[in-house]
């Protein structure tokens, strides 16, 4: 009796499962044969081209090209004579030759008197003096010489633009004090400094006494 149930069972279980199988075959089937038969395409208003005819380009025509006039054949030029060399050996000859260049003996230099130099002494004051300093400075000068190198005061000797006195004083400031304006107010400059302070202190001086 337990066998038959056990046949009876497993029989059971085999006709199941022969059953499942042959659906899922017949669903993989149908599923196939769908994808496979596409509809067919509806039909659409068919559409006709017209094709428009292109003007043809008109022939071209060639310009006639102009002849060349004929070559004018020119005379050959005439060859000059070359002189021989001969000829030229001769022509050098009737030449006269030049005259030779006569160096002369350098002339000595003159002696000439002394002169002033010509850098200008009011220049040289105000490029080393204030313009306050400079301008009582040229008071000054203008009042004892008037700028003037040479002058000399007839009664007492004094000398050059600052009126020295003596004026072999001014040779402390160089050895040419005679002619040069600018060794004196170099000379000028340092005896107002030395004695009155500045060259604004000498002209305050010299308006009180006319003299400093």
């Amino acid at each position: 009796m337990h066998r038959k149930n056990v046949f009876y069972s497993w029989l059971k279980f085999y006709l199941t499962f022969l059953l499942g199988v042959i659906l899922t075959t017949g669903v993989f089937l149908s599923l196939d044969e769908g994808e496979t038969a596409p509809p067919p395409p509806l039909p659409g208003p068919t559409v006709t081209k017209t094709v428009t005819p292109t003007p043809s380009a008109p022939p071209t025509t060639k310009a006639p090209t102009p002849s060349k006039p004929p070559a004018t054949s020119e005379p050959p030029a005439s060859k000059t004579p070359q002189p021989t060399p001969t000829a030229l050996k001769k022509t050098a000859a009737a030449r006269p030759a030049a005259p030779k260049a006569t160096t002369r003996p350098p002339t000595k230099a003159s002696r000439s008197t002394p002169r002033a130099t010509t850098s200008s002494p009011r220049n040289y004051a105000r490029s080393v003096l204030s313009a306050g300093q400079f301008s009582c400075l040229n008071a000054l000068a203008i009042r004892e010489s008037g700028w003037n190198v040479y002058a000399t005061n007839p009664s007492s000797g004094a000398y050059g633009i600052p009126q020295a006195l003596p004026g072999s004083k001014m040779a402390s400031a160089g050895a040419d004090w005679r002619t040069n304006g600018v060794t004196q107010v170099k000379w000028m400059i340092s005896y107002v400094n030395s004695r009155y302070g500045s060259p604004c202190g000498a002209w305050s001086f010299w308006q009180s006494h006319h003299w400093y």
